[in-house]
């Protein structure tokens, strides 16, 4: 009987190592397909209106709307975990000409939700 825990261990283990393989190539896959997107319908590089953003309202690079980049660097972690969380739901996004953005009161609010996880 001992024989047979053993083999039914080592072969579940197998299969562990299997799936957590499988699974970091298809969050690679994930990232990939979200990049292709993004530079797939990335708008043609238009001039730049300096008086569009003087009010500080919401575009394209307002104080208000993160980039991933910037996302990144608030919450000091790899673009892939925020595609991840981004994809999921947990933080929430707008995608704007192929570009997505992040509100800086959802990071904050999502920052607060999450406080206690840490």
């Amino acid at each position: 009987m001992d024989f047979r825990r053993r083999q039914l261990k080592r072969a579940l283990e197998s299969l562990k190592r299997a799936l957590k393989s499988h699974r970091r190539s298809l969050v690679g896959l994930e990232i990939a397909l979200i990049e292709f997107e993004r530079t797939l319908y990335q708008p043609e590089q238009r001039p730049k209106h300096p008086q569009a953003n003087e009010e500080g309202g919401v575009g394209a690079g307002s104080p208000n709307l993160l980039s991933i980049t910037e996302v990144c660097q608030e919450l000091r972690t790899g673009k892939s975990w925020v595609y991840r969380r981004i994809h999921s739901g947990e933080i929430p996004s707008v995608k704007l000409g192929g570009n997505i953005k992040v509100r800086r009161e959802d990071l904050e609010g999502y920052l607060e939700d999450n406080s206690s996880d840490s």
